[in-house]
């Protein structure tokens, strides 16, 4: 329970604390009164994305409603508790109408005001009850503060979405010099490397069959490096997501680039949601490029992978680590540990034996 909850619940026993003065009736127009406080000031789901919980406001409306259609108490005891809940009602109003989605600002908006604006009409059984037409006044007299909540609270969401279109507009020149510098610059670079290697293979074919086999796949590596680059490009220019997605089945032939050293183990029939079998690549992947930066002399690599309630990935090699090898590393690595954290899982990394290990573990769900 937080802070907020507590004390939304102390204000709304301070609303109810007069009525056991005077049971039962009091409670009639007290509990509503408590309940409106009480909503108003919970945590706010308004100020998160999605639907907001409709039943508490829909329970606030036909509890004060009913109220209205219903109360045969004293005078007092409405004008008491009204003074607690019409205040509360139209804080409702307005954070609805400035928060809530267009759907259902639409719909809670107007039965909120409503509420809001026929409060008076509780009067109308008590004990000396005014005139009908002195009501009357009093619910159009109520139509002003609600049109004015409402008029704050469109003009506040007009704000709001006008910076959010502002900043998604912003976020799109910066994708796109991104994307333009991606393709200037690094494409070029990329696709001036692949055209060296593809004449040195051409112009003057290597003799010996280890360097032509080395050519070939720093020109297979260049030419998957630039179609990652168009992809990303594009994602970039479109604003939507790169449309190739890895998994476990790509892992045997990562491997196998890697090294004929690396060992994969990766037991058969092991299928997973997309979502986790591309976290759980781009770990091995990201384990295999610091491998070769920091130990390209190691013996032997170890690729791991069990399934079970949860998926393991562990990537192990026996070093040693390349002198003037950077202790921290890159960023790589902790930005890893923070997208597996941010889906419940942990990756551990750190010295093992004479070599590394990182080792992910992912839920399956």
């Amino acid at each position: 329970m937080t802070r907020r909850t507590v004390w939304a619940a102390a204000a709304g026993a301070l609303v109810l604390l007069p009525a056991p003065l005077d049971l039962p009736t009091a409670l009639v127009a007290a509990v509503p009164a408590a309940l409106t406080v009480t909503v108003l000031l919970l945590p706010r789901p308004w100020c998160r994305t999605g639907p907001v919980p409709a039943a508490p406001l829909l329970l606030v409306c036909a509890l004060s409603l009913a109220v209205d259609l219903a109360f045969r108490g004293p005078k007092g005891h409405a004008v008491l508790w009204a003074t607690a809940e019409l205040p509360a009602l139209l804080g409702l109003l307005g954070r609805t109408v400035r928060r809530a989605p267009e759907r259902q600002a639409a719909f809670l908006g107007p039965l909120l005001g409503l509420t809001a604006v026929l409060s008076p009409v509780r009067f109308r059984l008590v004990e000396a009850p005014p005139e009908p037409a002195a009501l009357a006044l009093c619910c159009a007299l109520l139509l002003f503060p609600a049109g004015c909540v409402v008029g704050v609270a469109l003009y506040l969401r007009t704000l709001a979405a006008r910076r959010r279109r502002a900043t998604s507009a912003a976020l799109q020149r910066q994708r796109l010099q991104v994307a333009a510098d991606l393709h200037d610059f690094v494409a070029h670079e990329l696709t001036g490397i692949v055209l060296e290697v593809q004449a040195a293979q051409w112009a003057d074919p290597p003799q010996d069959a280890e360097q032509a086999e080395l050519l070939a796949r720093v020109e297979a590596a260049g030419l998957r490096a630039l179609d990652s680059m168009d992809r990303t490009v594009a994602a970039l220019r479109t604003d939507a997501p790169p449309n190739r997605a890895y998994g476990l089945a790509d892992l045997p032939e990562t491997v196998r680039r890697f090294s004929e050293r690396a060992e994969l183990r990766l037991p058969d029939g092991l299928s997973l949601p997309s979502g986790v079998e591309d976290l759980a690549y781009r770990v091995v992947l990201e384990a295999l490029t610091n491998v070769r930066r920091h130990a390209a002399a190691t013996t032997s690599v170890t690729v791991d992978v069990t399934g079970g309630p949860v998926l393991t990935v562990t990537v192990t090699d026996t070093g040693p680590r390349r002198r003037g090898a950077r202790r921290g590393g890159g960023s790589g690595l902790p930005e890893l540990a923070a997208r597996v954290e941010s889906v419940g899982g942990t990756l551990d990394r750190g010295p093992h034996g004479t070599g590394w290990r990182v080792r992910a573990v992912l839920p399956t769900t």
